[in-house]
């Protein structure tokens, strides 16, 4: 182990290797010793969660059907004669119909009633102020349709249906005209939407106790068949609701209807889906169905095989009421995705078995982060300044040894980037960020600004005679004088260097115009042309001044290396100093 550990590159890696070995080992016991312990509970486990599920899923059924009650008795009281008119009561009708499928508007907005003379009238709720009334009079021979924006607004113009319809033969009518009681139809598709509806209904008296119509209430069960696909019981798991005869009535993969040879939509069985566990599941659940119905005995979950041979675990729930209603609801689930389930258990004991040991290493994770991220910082900011990159911060605010060792290094490289005597960059700083915009090697925001220069090389008129005359103290104060006006004038990113003696480069990023370097020509004479402050009081050196000659290049019109930049502008500089100039002027500009 020690010549692996000697042998890491990584900090990070020397350090925390052996509590991960620790780890690791003790995880893989503790793992495997709950793995096969809770192996032995999956079973119970898995019928336990299921039939929660089954149950909570049929809850939630129950829960959305049992509006349908509540709609039937607003729209038609049971104590209320039926009309003997239809046309003289319509008013009134639709007046208890709109506050009928106010009650439950997204499960039952369809109320109606259909009389034995074949006369009809429903409203449909398609948002809370818009509802369309629906009526038929068995004298015509067509369905009208008014659109409607409130309980007492005014009827829009009619929308005639002459699709024959007849309300005593729909199946609501038929199922609950000998009903006593309130019943529920087999579900069907809608005549007008095309969708499962299951309809509630029950049958309607005159004044005299007879038998006059049918008032019923739709159930939409795209509502329900959402609901359940919405459902994630495992990664492979299915939840699905049929009738006791088999018909689909929503299932999680979405898959409740099919559409016949004439394209005609129709009822799914579960034994004709294509989920192969919705088919097994109910191939299975038949022989305990009718157990139950033989012998009365529920036994909720129950177990078979897929056509891979993989053991499915299922439970199911029954959803009756006292009108009738007999649905199933079945949740399955294949025993590999209770397996993963068991992973996360072992995980937890691990975790719980390991706390101490956890605590530790989180500890000394963080500590070594803590450490490794500043070292990381100082290698990454060593390696930007040796590539020449400008302005690299660091942004180490610690006390400790590394943070002196940060502090260090700042202070080092201002020292190797600064000109120790006029505090502007060094020369040496200065051919680093030369050779880095040049080579491309900054960083994306840079590179844009760095991809063109200004290099404007000077030296300094009637400097030696200064130095000569007052002595190099005086000289001294000149240069960080001038330094200090040279830096007044560039831009906040522009580069002021000492190259060496009383010779400076400026350079400005982005800018490669021959108006642009007049400019600042002119500019510099201007802050040249006061007269010395540090020279002020000093015997023999009033309103002393300097000049300046000056030479120009352009990247990357006047070369693509360093060297040709700077000895171009210095050459600029020695043709300006012997013609003479005092000041700026277009000389020593070269060619672009």
């Amino acid at each position: 182990m020690i010549p692996i550990l000697r042998s890491s590159r990584s900090l990070a890696k020397v350090l925390v290797f052996p509590f991960v070995a620790l780890i690791t080992v003790l995880s893989l016991l503790i793992g495997g010793l709950s793995y096969f312990v809770g192996s032995r509970a999956v079973v119970s486990v898995a019928e336990q969660m299921l039939d929660q599920t089954a149950s909570r899923v049929a809850l939630t059924v129950q829960h959305h059907i049992d509006g349908a009650t509540s709609v039937l008795e607003s729209a038609f009281p049971r104590d209320l004669p039926a009309p003997p008119d239809l046309n003289s009561s319509l008013d009134a009708i639709r007046a208890r119909f709109w506050s009928a499928t106010s009650l439950h508007p997204d499960l039952s907005n369809y109320v109606f009633y259909g009389n034995r003379n074949g006369d009809f009238v429903g409203l449909f709720r398609y948002a809370p102020k818009d509802a369309e009334l629906r009526v038929k009079y068995s004298s015509l021979g067509y369905r009208s349709a008014y659109r409607m924006s409130s309980i007492n607004g005014l009827l829009g113009m009619s929308k005639n249906d002459e699709t024959d319809f007849d309300p005593r033969k729909r199946p609501w009518y038929q199922t609950s005209q000998d009903a006593e009681r309130d019943t529920w139809s087999d579900i069907y598709i809608n005549f007008w939407d095309k969708d499962l509806v299951a309809t509630r209904s029950r049958r309607v008296l005159n004044a005299e106790g007879e038998f006059e119509g049918v008032v019923g209430t739709d159930v939409s069960l795209n509502a329900l068949n959402d609901f359940v696909r919405s459902l994630h019981v495992s990664p492979r798991g299915i939840a699905f609701i049929m009738e006791a005869n088999g018909n689909l009535i929503a299932s999680s993969d979405g898959q409740n209807t099919q559409a016949g040879q004439a394209g005609q939509i129709g009822r799914l069985r579960a034994d004709a889906s294509e989920n192969s566990i919705i088919r097994n599941a109910y191939g299975s659940l038949q022989k305990y169905l009718s157990e139950e119905a033989v012998l009365g005995k529920a036994h909720n979950t129950f177990t078979f095989k897929d056509n891979d041979g993989e053991l499915i675990y299922g439970a199911y729930s029954w959803v009756r009421d006292n009108a009738g209603l007999s649905w199933v609801t079945v949740v399955a689930v294949p025993r590999g995705d209770f397996l993963s389930m068991l992973d996360k258990n072992v995980l937890w004991t691990i975790a719980i078995s390991l706390l101490a040991v956890s605590m530790a290493l989180v500890l000394g994770l963080t500590i070594v982060h803590w450490v490794v991220r500043d070292v990381r910082r100082l290698s990454r900011a060593a390696k930007l300044i040796g590539k020449g990159q400008m302005n690299v911060a660091l942004n180490i605010e610690r006390q400790d040894e590394i943070g002196q060792l940060a502090d260090s290094f700042m202070e080092m490289h201002k020292e190797l980037s600064t000109d120790k005597l006029t505090g502007v960059t060094s020369r040496a700083a200065l051919l680093r960020y030369l050779d880095a915009a040049v080579h491309n090697r900054n960083n994306r925001k840079q590179r844009e600004q760095h991809s063109s220069f200004t290099l404007m090389f000077i030296d300094l008129n009637r400097f030696k005679a200064i130095n000569d005359t007052l002595g190099h103290e005086y000289g001294d104060q000149t240069l960080i004088e001038v330094g200090q006006r040279f830096l007044s004038i560039v831009r906040e990113d522009d580069i002021v260097s000492r190259f060496g003696g009383d010779e400076f480069v400026l350079v400005f990023w982005g800018v490669t115009d021959p108006a642009f370097a007049d400019n600042m020509k002119k500019k510099i004479a201007d802050a040249l042309a006061p007269p010395l402050q540090c020279l002020q009081g000093v015997e023999g050196a009033q309103d002393m001044t300097v000049g300046a000659s000056i030479g120009v290049s352009f990247y990357p019109q006047n070369g693509n290396d360093v060297e040709t930049l700077i000895k171009l502008a210095d050459h600029g500089m020695y043709k300006d100093k012997e013609a003479g100039r005092k000041g700026p002027t277009g000389a020593g500009l070269p060619p672009l």
